[in-house]
């Protein structure tokens, strides 16, 4: 599993209270107009099943199975433009987005 996450976005993770005792938790649902959109949370207590596809300097990033197949190659940014400040995305696997960027989808 490749997630890349830029030092951007770990600064504002960092900042937004990840690190030893928490940690983000990313998960793939149904939903948006292209059918799927993520979901991000600081978390600090582990389900079963869960994955940590990320680990380095006390940034964790967990996800449960179902998501984990669609995370692979994940990169995740961090805009701090005027207009649309936040976190980015970008996901190799979909194969397209809908007009407004907030959801994916995988086939057809």
């Amino acid at each position: 599993m490749q997630l890349n996450i830029t030092e951007k976005a770990k600064q504002e993770l960092f900042a937004g209270g990840v690190g030893s005792d928490s940690y983000l938790r990313l998960a793939v649902t149904p939903g948006g107009c292209a059918g799927m959109t993520y979901s991000m949370l600081l978390d600090d207590t582990m389900r079963e099943g869960d994955q940590i596809i990320y680990n380095e300097n006390d940034l964790k990033v967990v996800t449960d199975p179902e998501s984990a197949q669609y995370l692979d190659g994940l990169n995740i940014d961090y805009s701090d433009d005027l207009v649309e400040s936040g976190f980015r995305l970008h996901n190799p696997n979909a194969q397209h987005s809908c007009g407004c960027g907030s959801s994916f989808g995988c086939g057809g």
